[in-house]
């Protein structure tokens, strides 16, 4: 993954630039500014700007253009799973019903928490024994959740993630990390650059005598 001096660039080779700007545009997903705390509770890392799935499938329209390029990738790429795995996050089962439509595969979902977190049951569906899963998030700022959370659940239920896909992905090292060991099994529209920080290092706290703000403020906030 190149890095770029912009903050928002698009990583899919075949999804329409005029698309993406529709969807940029319209939902407005993006903040650049922003102090947010993510995920929203004690524990959570602080976050200059930060981008939102929750303004973006609100839209059928652009769900079906995601969703739509998804699937083309995964037939450019010859992927092939047994169930769409994701987060029971409200704003991501439209992608995952989607896409799952189009591959013709069942989905599953692990629980999500108000904060952001993932708690410790499968809320929906089923992974069987030996299942090949296509771990999919909305948004993946640190890569923690395709690249390290979701496949260590499916392991649990005896499942393993073969494939990974999310709409934005981040900058952070472990986003890097799970591209280069999935390669052409990794797929991400566009990449987003939101610097992250440890809470006890975070520069915006010691700038700023305002606290961070939780990340919901921006997602779900009125449009």
């Amino acid at each position: 993954m190149q890095m770029s001096t912009d903050p928002i660039r698009l990583v899919s080779a075949s999804f329409p630039r005029g698309t993406l700007d529709r969807i940029l545009r319209g939902a407005r997903p993006f903040n650049d500014t922003g102090h947010f705390l993510y995920p929203a509770d004690a524990d959570g890392n602080h976050t200059k700007g930060f981008f939102a799935i929750e303004p973006v499938t609100r839209l059928p329209a652009f769900v079906d253009a995601i969703a739509d390029d998804m699937a083309a990738w995964a037939g450019r790429t010859a992927i092939d799973v047994d169930v769409i795995f994701a987060p029971a996050q409200p704003a991501v089962r439209p992608l995952a019903e989607a896409l799952g439509a189009r591959l013709r595969r069942p989905t599953a979902y692990w629980e999500y928490l108000p904060s952001g977190r993932y708690g410790e049951r499968l809320v929906e569906g089923s992974v069987l024994a030996g299942s090949r899963a296509l771990a999919l998030n909305g948004v993946s700022l640190q890569g923690r959740c395709v690249g390290l959370r979701l496949p260590q659940f499916l392991e649990r239920l005896g499942g393993r993630s073969v494939a990974a896909a999310v709409f934005a992905s981040g900058v952070a090292d472990l986003v890097r990390q799970t591209e280069e060991k999935m390669g052409d099994r990794f797929y991400s529209t566009l990449q987003v650059n939101v610097p992250i920080y440890p809470p006890s290092s975070c520069p915006l706290c010691a700038s700023s005598a305002q606290p961070p703000m939780s990340w919901r403020e921006f997602a779900e906030g009125p449009r």
